[in-house]
């Protein structure tokens, strides 16, 4: 039996997309995720996994079960090598065995913790303990809250829980493991004296440990339960025994960082809250969390070290597949404070305005900053560009218009910088965005073939173009590699290259830009030349050319990817299951090309 406790633990704390994901390439497809089996050849993906159950299933060959499973099958372990492998790769820790089984009763220690929650409980308003039913009711909690979370106190004496469970039975060494009580000269004495004592509760509704919050003068001020073989802090998170179920039904979890915000909120009717075990937000904690629900709210204090828990809390959530967002607490305070002066539902106002985590970033990267001033502009934006670079295509496109338009300065720019972040010093000079580029960028209202010329696609229209005037064999490379250009002022300046053809045939190597801007309108000039002057090709034309050719490909790629996810969108919708397979495996080949191409861009 407690063998089949530690599986079920293991489990728990352990998501079977990310462990076959790292095996598999898998594509969000409906509430599952599909990929190709690794079981069996295939060309259009038939494996499925199911987060929610946690478990797979290949249609193709019938290849099904369980995380366990599948690390037995896919790596050709037995069942305990299995676990041993997941528990090592995750950090958990295993009980002891020997040939006859397993060691450690874990029955054994979840009874015991269960005897001191209830000797906690039972002395709570007895004797001693008055004063701590006076502590939680002064924080605005009712005889049902405290029951609900089977709040408590730990006598002052030192000695009456360690005599208590002695007196149940249980023995000094069992005691000292789970963390109840130290030894001491004149022998045990209680870890937790005269403090207000919190169960904590695992997601099957075991007492693992205990948080105690002291009433007196005595340090530290909150003190948790020692790690044992049942209580590791990194893996649990509090109250989400009680949380779980709403934050699946709301499909929100709001992570708060006090036992009490938890206790206040839920209380007051916000059941969909939990805390972490007085340590930053973990990897295991956030992946036990996704379990219910993506979008996760963090609610932080407004202090220096709430601002660097919320950033942390940012990347652990995105690390384990969520959807951050931090809401701020207004007037000052904490959520406990805030609920009970505001009520429930100006407390879910809040949490329905939380920024996502990118808006909360770029926010915060612009304090203090005159973002009127070229200089801070500059600034600004090399801080943000680490942002922007963690965000997938369509999320990073959003941001980078949102930011043009708040700043002044054109797309093209900001990604540029984005690109030179990327590359490093290979990436070209024309990448760099410079003043000139800013004040050119921030002078009013863009013309459509401004626009045009300024985007992504664009910008890299424009320098071919710089490239073929410099070296007008490139004209002839566009054509053999199958560039097209979009942009209206990118085809006529080529057109007129083309004009030029019995020049090039007599070995001219090089159009001059005041022989194309004679064939342009005044504003096109103006835009041809500003970007023309700004764009510096380098010693090797062919890297410059083979860089250009890359980024025009991703962006082709992306336009046919954002294509194929809104198809597949609606195959889904309307149960088109072959369409579905096909466009997923479209979708694959389209990540996979742009992957390959970063890559080399990123190597070279």
């Amino acid at each position: 039996m407690a063998w089949e406790n530690f599986i079920d633990d293991l489990k728990i704390q352990i998501d079977i997309v990310d462990v076959i994901g790292r095996e598999v390439n898998l594509k969000k497809s409906g509430s599952n995720y599909m990929g190709l089996c690794p079981f069996h050849s295939e060309k259009t993906p038939s494996f499925s996994v199911n987060e929610e159950k946690q478990f797979y299933h290949c249609f193709g060959c019938g290849e099904s079960g369980d995380v366990i499973k599948f690390v037995q099958n896919y790596y050709k372990l037995s069942f305990m090598e299995s676990v041993e492998k997941l528990a090592a790769d995750y950090g958990i820790r295993m009980p002891e065995r020997h040939s006859g089984g397993p060691r450690i009763d874990y029955n054994k220690y979840y009874e015991i913790n269960a005897k001191a929650a209830r000797f906690f409980y039972n002395s709570l308003g007895r004797g001693g303990g008055a004063k701590g039913l006076a502590y939680l009711k002064s924080r605005g909690l009712t005889k049902e809250t405290i029951t609900k979370f089977g709040l408590g106190y730990a006598p002052d004496s030192g000695y009456e829980l360690t005599k208590h469970l002695i007196d149940e039975g249980v023995s000094e060494d069992d005691i000292i493991k789970l963390g109840l009580a130290n030894r001491g000269r004149n022998g045990l004495y209680d870890r937790f004296r005269d403090r207000v004592m919190f169960p904590i509760i695992n997601t099957h509704d075991k007492v693992i440990g205990f948080g105690g919050r002291a009433i007196g003068d005595i340090k530290p001020k909150y003190l948790n339960s020692a790690e044992s073989e049942i209580f590791l802090k990194k893996n649990n998170l509090f109250g989400l025994n009680f949380g779980k179920r709403a934050i699946a039904d709301e499909n929100r979890a709001i992570i708060v960082e006090g036992y009490m915000d938890v206790i206040s909120l839920y209380q007051a009717g916000i059941h969909n809250v939990t805390a972490s075990l007085g340590t930053a937000l973990t990897d295991n904690q956030a992946r036990l969390l996704c379990r219910y629900s993506k979008n996760i709210v963090l609610s932080y204090d407004s202090d220096q070290a709430g601002i660097n828990a919320a950033l942390r809390g940012i990347s652990v959530v995105s690390g384990a597949g969520g959807k951050p967002r931090v809401m701020t607490v207004t007037d000052g305070k904490d959520p406990d404070e805030f609920v009970k002066k505001h009520g429930k539902e100006a407390f879910l106002r809040l949490a329905d305005n939380a920024v996502p985590a990118t808006d909360f970033r770029l926010k915060l990267a612009a304090e203090g900053m005159d973002l009127t001033d070229d200089r801070q502009i500059l600034e600004y934006v090399e801080k943000v560009v680490p942002v922007l670079r963690s965000l997938g295509p369509v999320e990073q496109d959003i941001y980078v218009r949102r930011l043009s338009s708040q700043l002044g300065v054109s797309e093209n720019a900001i990604m540029m910088a984005v690109r030179t972040e990327e590359q490093g010093s290979r990436t070209p000079q024309s990448a760099r965005m410079s003043r000139r580029e800013i004040r050119g960028s921030r002078s009013g209202h863009q013309s459509r073939q401004q626009q045009d010329a300024g985007s992504i696609s664009g910008r890299i229209e424009m320098s071919m173009l710089v490239l073929a005037m410099n070296n007008i064999r490139y004209i002839r490379r566009f054509t053999e590699d199958g560039i097209r250009f979009r942009s209206a002022l990118a085809n006529k300046i080529l057109s007129v290259m083309d004009s030029f053809g019995d020049e090039l045939s007599a070995g001219v190597h090089r159009i001059e830009i005041d022989d194309i801007a004679a064939a342009l309108e005044p504003d096109e000039e103006r835009i041809f030349r500003g970007i023309a002057e700004s764009i510096q090709i380098g010693p090797d034309d062919e890297a410059f050319y083979r860089e250009l050719k890359d980024g025009y490909m991703i962006n082709q790629y992306r336009e046919e990817l954002a294509e194929v996810r809104n198809e597949l969108a609606v195959a889904e919708k309307i149960g088109h299951e072959d369409e579905v397979i096909k466009l997923l495996g479209r979708q694959m080949e389209l990540d996979k090309l742009i992957n390959n191409l970063t890559e080399v861009n990123n190597a070279g």
